[in-house]
C-alpha cells in the first residue's frame, strides 16, 4: 500500500485518539520504528493490522471507520491532486473522472503505487455508477471520499451499494446520486 495512504491513517488515528493513542497503537503493532515516506509502497498486512488496531481502539466496526478515513483523505487529496481538476467539476465529476486524471498520474509517477481500478459510467447530469475492482476491497474508502467530496462542493450526496465483494460480488459496484 502506497506510503501516503499510511501517513494519511496515522494523521487519522491521531486527529481522532491524540498522539499518544496512536503511538500505542504502533508499539503494539511493531510498527513504531518504522519511518515511512509518502512515495514509497509498503506491505498491505501493515495497513490492514493498523486498521484493524484503530477499529480496535475506537470500538467502530473496520467498514465505518474506513468510510470515516476516506472522508477525512479528501482535504489532502485536493491539496495534493487539485491541480488535476477542472474548476468547474463538482462531486460527481471528481468520481468520473479520477482514473484517468488522479489515478493515472499516481500509476506514472509512483512506480509500485497500485490505486484500485474504477470504472465509471455518467447516468445523467446527476448520477454516477462506478464500479470499484480491487483485491484490497477497500471500497469503504471510495465511499468515504465520495462524502468527503460532496462535503467539500456543499452537495447532498446519496449512496447506494449496488454490488460488493464483501458479500461475495466479483466487484464493488456503487451508485453515487447530487440531490
Amino acid at each position: 500500500m502506497h506510503g501516503v495512504i499510511h501517513l494519511e491513517l496515522h494523521k487519522f488515528v491521531k486527529s481522532q485518539h491524540g498522539e499518544g493513542a496512536l503511538k500505542r497503537l504502533l508499539e503494539r503493532l511493531g510498527q513504531d520504528n518504522e519511518v515511512m515516506t509518502p512515495l514509497r509502497s509498503y506491505p498491505d498486512p501493515d495497513l490492514f493490522a493498523l486498521v484493524a488496531g484503530a477499529a480496535e481502539l475506537t470500538g467502530k466496526p473496520i467498514q465505518t471507520l474506513l468510510e470515516a478515513f476516506g472522508e477525512f483523505l479528501v482535504p489532502s487529496y485536493i491539496t495534493l491532486y487539485g491541480g488535476l481538476l477542472k474548476a468547474n467539476w463538482r462531486t460527481l465529476d471528481v468520481i468520473e473522472h479520477t482514473e484517468e486524471t488522479i489515478h493515472r498520474v499516481v500509476r506514472r509517477r509512483q512506480p509500485g503505487a497500485l490505486p484500485p481500478r474504477l470504472r465509471t459510467v455518467r447516468v445523467g447530469p446527476k448520477m454516477v455508477i462506478l464500479t470499484y475492482d480491487s483485491p484490497r476491497k477497500l471500497c469503504a474508502i471510495a465511499r468515504g471520499i465520495a462524502r468527503g467530496l460532496a462535503a467539500r462542493f456543499e452537495e447532498t450526496l446519496i449512496i447506494q451499494d449496488v454490488e460488493c465483494m464483501h458479500r461475495g460480488d466479483p466487484a464493488c459496484v456503487l451508485c453515487f446520486e447530487v440531490e
